[in-house]
């Protein structure tokens, strides 16, 4: 009977200890539950890192969380840390390898480290989980785009705004129109950057992309004025200083090019096409000396830019040093030998000093190399009257 009696106890004592443990646990999971929730507070918040110290605290109470590591690696993305996003993620896909989120949001991690490949095949696996919202596919249309892979990257957001990515909805347009303009198919790039524009009115490169396809399209005040927009919103972002520069003189407005070339040198001292775009300034204003001078500034920072040196053939030639414009002419032909300009000028120069064979020789390679249909059509012009 006292055997009875112990048995029964202990087995007592065992099951009151399995309650408690099971309770135990319970608290903790509740615990690690109670941290994840705060950390997508915080996060939602914009307070990372706290959202980060909440995140590691769920994970530290439950470490096979696999939403917690999810959680966590957005929060390291917001915070520009995306290997440590992509680790994090790594550890969400191991702990639970059929929930697409985390592929999803790694392939957003590895477009951060310019790593395309790998981001498409998490946008892939993402979509052959079930994953069909607009987000996934505007990711990989980003990819694509990383590639050159354009009319891809079309088919991807195309998709991506038909599903309708929620608040990347403008960037989707954005990046579409940025691909349209690459593609020099500046109507639709301007229809698309002007939507993204009207969904969201704070994208600096929607601004930037928009203006450049005016200026494409020789519509100079439009671009100057989305160049000027672009500039309000990000006015650290040489580029946009240079390319409002390019229009302003392509509108004979020199002093406001003059100014934003500067504003780019100061940013950027080393910057071989702002010397070439200023000295056209200098040498639109007749400061020859200071057009040449930096002309060679520009040679000295990109000797085997061939640009260079057409640059400075002509203002040679403006001083009437002829001999030495067809050096520097010559020279951008050796750099790039489907030089139209330079053969052009050559040709040009040639005339002028009545070596007419010379001229017509480059002429004729004018009409052989250059896609351009004006500076076709000028040969053809001055090569019917030789």
């Amino acid at each position: 009977m006292i055997q009875r009696y112990f048995s029964n106890l202990i087995s007592f004592i065992f099951l009151i200890m399995i309650l408690v443990q099971s309770y135990i646990s319970m608290a903790i999971v509740q615990e690690a539950e109670d941290y994840y929730h705060v950390g997508l507070i915080y996060y939602y918040r914009g307070d990372y890192d706290l959202a980060i110290e909440a995140f590691t605290k769920a994970i530290q109470l439950k470490p096979d969380y696999w939403e917690a590591y999810d959680g966590r690696g957005v929060a390291y993305i917001s915070k520009g840390k995306f290997q440590e996003a992509i680790n994090d993620f790594s550890k969400s896909i191991q702990l639970n390898p059929h929930s697409p989120k985390a592929y999803a949001n790694r392939g957003f991690a590895y477009i951060h480290l310019g790593k395309p490949d790998d981001a498409i095949s998490d946008f892939n696996q993402a979509i052959k989980l079930g994953m069909n919202d607009g987000r996934v596919y505007l990711g990989r249309g980003i990819a694509y785009t990383l590639k050159k892979e354009y009319q891809k990257a079309i088919t991807d957001l195309n998709e991506a705004i038909k599903r309708d990515p929620g608040p990347y909805i403008a960037d989707a347009y954005n990046i579409r129109g940025t691909v349209y303009f690459i593609l020099k198919d500046f109507d639709k790039a301007i229809d698309d950057l002007t939507k993204a524009i009207k969904i969201d009115p704070n994208i600096p490169s929607a601004y930037h992309n928009l203006g450049k396809a005016y200026l494409e399209k020789k519509q100079y005040k439009q671009a100057i004025a989305n160049f000027t927009k672009a500039i309000r919103l990000k006015p650290n972002d040489y580029k946009i200083y240079y390319d409002r520069g390019i229009a302003y003189l392509n509108i004979s407005d020199y002093d406001k090019a003059l100014d934003d070339f500067n504003q780019v040198i100061k940013f950027k001292p080393d910057d071989a096409d702002t010397y070439i775009a200023r000295s056209r300034v200098y040498l639109e204003k007749n400061d020859f000396e200071r057009a040449l001078a930096d002309a060679n500034k520009a040679i000295e920072l990109a000797p085997n830019e061939s640009s260079s040196y057409l640059n400075r053939g002509v203002i040679y030639e403006k001083k009437g040093n002829y001999k030495q414009a067809i050096f520097d002419y010559t020279k951008a032909i050796e750099l790039k030998s489907d030089f139209d300009k330079a053969y052009f000028n050559r040709g040009m120069l040639y005339l002028k000093l009545e070596e007419k064979e010379k001229a017509k020789s480059d002429l004729k390679k004018v009409l052989e190399v250059s896609k351009d249909p004006d500076l076709k059509a000028s040969a053809e012009e001055i090569l019917r009257k030789l």
